[in-house]
């Protein structure tokens, strides 16, 4: 897709942003104390277990109790799908999909035509709401309703939830018998696999389509972070724990695929080049598209189903 149609829909798309990043509950204090919650050890969730609730509400819905607990009760449920590809699913691969931020509308439409493909070429496909999303969104007055908002310690919050009721996933899938388990994340869902790839080591192949991969940037530039800049006027805060180039994936670079979009304006092609080479120079596939533009790619998808199914049946 030609820049001159690609950027405009990505500039319109941070311009909506703006009007859902919560604004006003934050405290400057808060960013002290995100920063020790970045540090902790466990910050990752290797501690993260097999659900014991794991349930079923129909033949594709179920539902689990999140490891990481929050003031509300609608984000305490993860919510998921799981398309199986033959009815001896367990004995398939699977590949979960990560949704972006703010991207209920490709959950529920770009992600079962995703599934369909997958089951397709042989792989069961799961996913799951991230936290702050969909079903999980809190109700009531004084809620945090979004992933990002202007208190940095609640965004950490919101990222240590998302990594693990992933990896809570992958730990049930790996149980039920599924002899792998890949990641295909999109967006923010492409930078929660690009740090699931480095500290989740049942995962054996994860694709990153146009991911956020510098934190510290998107904050710095985007305007929808504007909130979060104003709420750390004069504060230092090390974000460096959440840029992908500060990690180091467990999967060897081939199973590793980077999409990058050569006119985004959400995660700057410079970006993921700069992740490429840190990454020791895993696939990568450099698309003419932005990062909305990049979502309506059918050629892209279909390549990359392509591309998870030969490293699954190898």
């Amino acid at each position: 897709m030609h820049a001159v149609l690609a950027k405009p829909m990505d500039w319109l798309s941070i311009q909506l942003a703006r009007f859902s990043v919560h604004n006003g509950n934050g405290e400057g204090s808060q960013a002290t104390a995100a920063e020790k919650l970045l540090d902790d050890p466990d910050f990752f969730c290797d501690f993260v277990q097999v659900p014991g609730d794991l349930t079923f509400t129909n033949d594709k819905k179920f539902r689990f109790t999140s490891p990481i607990q929050t003031p509300w009760a609608e984000n305490n449920i993860v919510h998921g799908k799981l398309f199986a590809c033959a009815e001896n699913w367990r004995r398939h691969p699977t590949v979960i999909l990560l949704h972006g931020w703010n991207a209920e509308s490709g959950y529920r439409v770009l992600f079962p035509y995703l599934a369909w493909r997958l089951n397709r070429a042989g792989l069961n496909a799961a996913m799951i709401e991230l936290p702050y999303h969909s079903h999980r969104k809190p109700r009531g007055r004084g809620a945090v309703k979004n992933f990002l908002s202007d208190d940095l310690l609640q965004v950490a919050g919101a990222t240590r939830q998302a990594l693990a009721d992933t990896r809570a996933l992958v730990a049930w899938l790996r149980e039920q018998g599924s002899p792998f388990v890949g990641l295909w994340g999109f967006s923010l869902g492409a930078w929660l696999s690009g740090l699931l790839a480095c500290t989740e080591p049942r995962i054996g192949s994860a694709v990153l389509t146009t991911p956020v991969s510098r934190i510290d940037r998107v904050i710095d530039e985007l305007d929808f972070c504007r909130p979060i800049r104003k709420r750390l006027e004069g504060v230092e805060v090390r974000l460096d724990r959440l840029n992908l180039i500060s990690h180091r994936p467990k999967l060897p670079p081939e199973n590793i695929l980077l999409v990058a979009s050569e006119h985004d304006l959400f995660a700057p092609v410079e970006t993921i080049e700069e992740l490429w080479l840190a990454w020791n120079k895993p696939t990568i596939w450099r698309t003419r598209q932005g990062h909305i533009s990049a979502l309506m790619s059918a050629p892209t998808m279909e390549r990359t189903v392509k591309w998870l199914a030969g490293k699954a049946l190898d």
